[in-house]
């Protein structure tokens, strides 16, 4: 998967989705947007909330008006921030390509082809991944759910087109998006290289595994 240059700056820039043209941004969006570009900054939450109000130009008050505490608010943040993206990449893939094989290599490679178009940002978000899931592992469930909705999405299309036979498909589902999340991190936070180091391996290799698992067409389809 080839995405254009500047491909993942245009997705953090773009995470909270902009109002219509002259539509009213409420303070809740501001903040949000404000609390995404203070993360990537700082290249972690550990900015303050009279930062965060400032940038955002609202008062404390409003602040706690819109969430009882910063966690709470670091937690919007980060789901905003990766389910926001998601519409876009699932616009991307279903353009890209026609094919139901093609298009479901795409969404499973998509995360680790992106490492590479921004490390920063990859590694910001699989640092607040980490952090929210030791208290609020709901939130993470929460924020899978619509990219294993997009995978089974494309699973059941390329079953369709007879490409793929899964087995049980929401087991399916589960493990072919535990495997990239795993994947991501594991490359991201530096918990293990691929193997020889390749990192541009490491998604046609991740798609080869899931691949087989699906009871595709072989390895041998896996570019």
């Amino acid at each position: 998967m080839t995405l254009e240059p500047g491909w993942a700056e245009r997705m953090a820039r773009h995470a909270v989705e902009r109002p219509a043209r002259g539509g009213f941004v409420g303070p809740r969006a501001r903040l949000v947007k404000a609390g995404q570009q203070l993360l990537l900054e700082h290249g972690d939450s550990q900015y303050t909330i009279e930062e965060l109000v400032r940038r955002a130009g609202v008062a404390i008050k409003t602040f706690y008006r819109c969430f009882p505490t910063k966690e709470e608010f670091l937690r919007t943040v980060f789901t905003t921030s990766v389910t926001g993206a998601l519409p876009r990449i699932r616009e991307y893939v279903l353009s890209a390509s026609g094919d139901p094989l093609e298009r479901l290599r795409m969404a499973v490679t998509w995360p680790l082809v992106w490492h590479r178009e921004n490390e920063s940002l990859s590694r910001v978000i699989a640092f607040e991944h980490v952090r929210i899931a030791r208290t609020s592992p709901e939130t993470i469930a929460v924020t899978g759910r619509p990219y294993e909705a997009f995978v089974r999405e494309l699973i059941v299309d390329a079953a369709e087109a007879g490409l793929v036979r899964p087995a049980n498909l929401d087991w399916d589902v589960h493990i072919v998006t535990s495997i990239v999340t795993t994947s991501f991190h594991t490359l991201i936070l530096g918990l293990g290289e691929p193997p020889e180091g390749d990192r541009e391996a490491l998604a046609e290799n991740v798609w080869r595994f899931c691949l087989t698992a699906l009871r595709g067409p072989g390895a041998a389809a896996a570019r």
